[in-house]
């Protein structure tokens, strides 16, 4: 999620139409339209595994945006009823739009032609929330306010600066996986699947994970100056252990979050009281010394994840009984717990 560069960009957007040819509302339909489609956000309160399951779908498909777009000219029709209800729609739907574009610039996965295909898209330019991009929008932002005769001039600055910035970035990343590519064939077997990433307010610094063919995941930081490539870890994924297949039947958790993070792994913590498996994906993890664990000195250290080499953001899983039997689903988010029913809310997508 992203709010202030959605509706920033969504705002851009609107600033790009003929001012005088805009009904009422129009202006405000497109920027809410911007931050529609999060409206799962609000999944977040059920379960973090239900809103990462549905947040690449649905409302961030093109098949699900003509309906976020009347919804959203639905709401803002209600206080601009002399407006059209299709022009509200329509600039509703460019400020949809806007959003789908801005997170598959900005690395996140999306199932864009869902339910025709499952395929997931991404063109990862930017960070999610990147201050480079959000620095840009902002820009464009003021000079609205500065120049507000002339908003197609302000939103073409922008434009053209967040191009500008998406050429640097580019080509920093096109050296950064030269590097990547050089260290990775370096170290051995070829890499099976391989996922890139901005790191968060860098304009020259790219991440990549990659899964081996028998399961190890590895995580890199390459530069797009600099030659050279490190690799920062490299995890077991345990995924045919046999705690780890019990707990994909016994946790909707488990079962919500694998599927559709494909450098998923699990990890298993016994204790007196029973044992914990909890899954996370390589990609929200780093080492200690890179820094320090969410996870310390918060409550509920009874059911927190495996002491093991990686601390990550976001674990996904379930605590057993001392009798092996599923007693809850639990979900880390940093040092915030959500726990429920071991089958409750699982998702069969």
């Amino acid at each position: 999620m992203d709010p202030v560069s959605h509706l920033l960009l969504a705002r851009m957007v609107a600033a790009l139409r003929p001012a005088r040819a805009l009904p009422r509302g129009v202006v405000a339909a497109t920027v809410l339209g911007g931050l529609a489609p999060d409206v799962d956000a609000a999944l977040m309160a059920v379960g973090w595994d239900v809103y990462l399951r549905w947040h690449e779908l649905g409302t961030h498909s093109l098949a699900g945006s003509p309906l976020v777009a009347l919804l959203t000219a639905g709401v803002v029709r209600t206080w601009a009823p002399q407006a059209s209800l299709g022009a509200l729609a329509f600039g509703a739907w460019l400020g949809v739009l806007s959003h789908v574009f801005f997170d598959v610039y900005s690395g996140a996965g999306i199932r864009l032609l869902w339910p025709l295909s499952e395929r997931v898209m991404t063109a990862p330019v930017v960070a999610m929330a990147d201050p480079l991009a959000i620095a840009v929008l902002v820009v464009g932002a003021v000079a609205l306010w500065v120049w507000p005769r002339v908003p197609r001039t302000a939103a073409t600055l922008v434009l053209v600066l967040l191009a500008l910035l998406s050429g640097v970035k580019l080509v920093t990343r096109a050296r950064a996986t030269a590097a990547y590519e050089a260290a990775a064939a370096s170290a051995g077997p070829a890499p099976t699947r391989v996922a890139v990433e901005a790191v968060w307010g860098s304009w020259r610094a790219w991440s990549f994970v990659d899964r081996l063919a028998d399961g190890t995941l590895r995580a890199w930081q390459a530069d797009g100056v600099v030659p050279g490539a490190r690799l920062r870890f490299s995890q077991p994924p345990a995924t045919d252990a046999p705690f780890a297949r019990a707990s994909l039947a016994d946790f909707a958790t488990a079962r919500n979050f694998v599927p559709v993070h494909p450098f998923a792994f699990a990890t298993v913590r016994d204790d007196d009281a029973g044992h914990v498996v909890f899954w996370s994906d390589a990609r929200f993890c780093w080492t200690p010394s890179e820094q320090a664990d969410a996870q310390d000195d918060v409550p509920h250290q009874d059911v927190r994840p495996a002491r093991g080499p990686l601390r990550c953001a976001l674990w996904f899983g379930g605590s057993y009984d001392a009798q092996g039997r599923p007693y809850e689903a639990l979900i880390w988010l940093g040092g915030h717990l959500q726990r429920r029913s071991p089958q409750r809310w699982g998702i069969g997508l």
